[in-house]
């Protein structure tokens, strides 16, 4: 028996799998050539039993089963508005959008860079620094009616 990843959860591809592009959806080829391999983190969230669709902000890519670091989801995606905590004084509070979600090896954390007012802030944050202000819809668990 197959046992599938609870989904979602959230990954890097830090070097091209050796598949060449065989494991690529073939309409999404020329995305993930510019995606990966990089830190990005990208959110993997259903399986259409050939394809993963992992999703970075409002883009998409299909991909089967491959193998990536996985990393803990943190609640943010990339899109997301977010409020910078002062955290006292420690940053300029301000609202702002997540533009970049980056893994950073060294640290073992996700770093996020964050725009407001149309002008990206000076360095990134992590997910302590932030505080959620787009809200998820949640679906609820289907009833049994019979």
């Amino acid at each position: 028996m197959t046992h599938w990843p609870t989904m979602p959860d959230c990954g890097v591809y830090f070097v091209w799998p050796s598949e060449g592009t065989d494991w690529i959806h073939r309409e999404d080829v020329e995305l993930a050539s510019r995606w990966i391999p990089s830190a990005r983190v990208f959110r993997r969230h259903s399986f259409d039993g050939e394809y993963y669709r992992l999703q970075y902000g409002g883009q998409s890519i299909r991909v089967k089963p491959t193998l990536w670091s996985r990393v803990e989801d943190e609640g943010f995606s990339v899109g997301d508005q977010v409020e910078v905590l002062s955290l006292l004084g420690e940053n300029e509070a301000c609202i702002g959008t997540i533009v970049e979600m980056r893994f950073d090896k060294s640290t073992q954390r996700t770093l996020f860079s964050i725009q407001s007012r149309e002008m990206g802030l000076p360095r990134s944050f992590v997910a302590g620094d932030l505080s959620q202000l787009t809200k998820r819809p949640t679906l609820r668990p289907v009833s049994d009616f019979s």
